[in-house]
């Protein structure tokens, strides 16, 4: 089922989702100025924040429902990560880019046999946009040290997979959460069990300046 899902998310998700204490420093607020006279000195907090991911809006969408089959959604938007201004590259590591990811919420068999065969279904899909990478087992960015362990439980148990082109640029994740989400947003299974999620991302901006730099490498040569 595709979705649509606003820009601005409430903090109180991000918070519940663990954003918080994964990854503060790729956070992104809206603020609001209480004082206009003397505006822009003065801003506070809002409550919300732009979307660092897709996926989270499926998750508070979910939220206290027991799902008597899995659920598919399919979604795109433009998400929001602070980085470091040295690393920002168009194309390749933006502050503002497009996502659009797969989400299966349900039992972990389902989801296991629902991405059967994706990892060889998105290689042949770079191959078709002239692109060649490999799949890599990967850790996600967290930040604050009682994170730290996570990013080795990700390669570990190898939750988390990213597909990386020659230079070591990630076009697509596969991304397992366990019960992480079904728990901590109430979503359940018929069982009474928490329900398990992944994900599947891709950055769409990469795909389309690498496949473009691929284009013309290629009409270079011929």
């Amino acid at each position: 089922m595709e979705q649509r899902w606003p820009v601005l998310m409430r903090s109180e998700t991000l918070r519940r989702a663990g954003y918080f204490d994964s990854f503060p420093q790729l956070l992104m607020t809206a603020s609001f100025c209480p004082d206009p006279e003397n505006a822009p000195e003065i801003v506070a907090a809002s409550g919300w924040c732009l979307s660092p991911a897709v996926c989270y809006h499926a998750y508070a969408g979910l939220e206290g429902q027991t799902l008597a089959k899995g659920v598919k959604l399919s979604a795109s938007g433009s998400c929001f990560r602070h980085e470091e201004p040295t690393e920002l590259q168009a194309g390749r590591r933006q502050v503002e880019f497009t996502m659009r990811e797969l989400i299966l919420v349900g039992a972990k068999d389902w989801i296991e046999h629902e991405l059967t065969g994706v990892r060889e279904e998105i290689h042949q899909l770079a191959i078709d946009y002239g692109l060649s990478g490999t799949w890599q087992p990967a850790s996600d960015p967290f930040f604050l040290p009682k994170a730290k362990g996570k990013a080795c439980a990700q390669k570990l148990l190898e939750t988390k997979w990213e597909y990386c082109l020659r230079d070591g640029l990630a076009i697509a994740s596969i991304n397992r959460h366990g019960d992480f989400f079904g728990k901590r947003f109430s979503i359940r299974l018929p069982d009474g069990n928490p329900a398990h999620s992944a994900c599947i991302a891709f950055g769409l901006e990469r795909w389309a300046s690498q496949s473009t730099i691929s284009m013309k490498h290629h009409d270079h040569h011929h």
